[in-house]
């Protein structure tokens, strides 16, 4: 059975010092939030790396997997394509013990749409206060080759 997976960034919790911080996560059928609702951390730089890992995903093969990486390391999702159109991933709090929280199955396309979503918020956002830095030109590239590459 698919679940439902979204990625969600609080925009008014936005912070910008040296680097833009807030709280960002994973939600599997609207309720279950991972690691956490307020989970903060470096929205930017994870977006960017998270860009990758999806993209990584929609040219390779089945079983290949990709991480979904926090700043300090854990937690981790892992991303493994099982289908042309379908993806594991497999939510996790401890790296070295691999201990698994629990895992969902959800569309390829859903987490692409709504990895856009979430960076067109963020980076609307860094337009509105007028932030820049080479993180944000990073993440801007990455969403316009995202968005070439999702079908919408």
């Amino acid at each position: 059975m698919e679940q439902t997976i979204s990625i969600e960034v609080e925009i008014d919790s936005l912070e910008y010092n040296q680097h833009i911080i807030g709280n960002i996560s994973f939600v599997v059928d609207y309720y279950r939030y991972f690691p956490d609702e307020k989970w903060s951390d470096f929205v930017v730089i994870i977006l960017s790396w998270w860009i990758k890992s999806f993209k990584g995903l929609l040219v390779s093969t089945m079983g290949q997997t990709f991480k979904f990486d926090f700043m300090d390391g854990t937690p981790i999702i892992l991303g493994k394509k099982i289908g042309p159109s379908r993806i594991e991933l497999s939510f996790e709090f401890d790296k070295e013990k691999r201990e698994m929280e629990f895992t969902a199955i959800c569309k390829l396309e859903e987490m692409g749409n709504s990895l856009l979503t979430a960076s067109k918020k963020v980076l609307r956002a860094v337009e509105r206060n007028n932030w820049s830095s080479e993180e944000i030109n990073e993440l801007r590239d990455l969403t316009l080759s995202l968005e070439r590459g999702v079908s919408r």
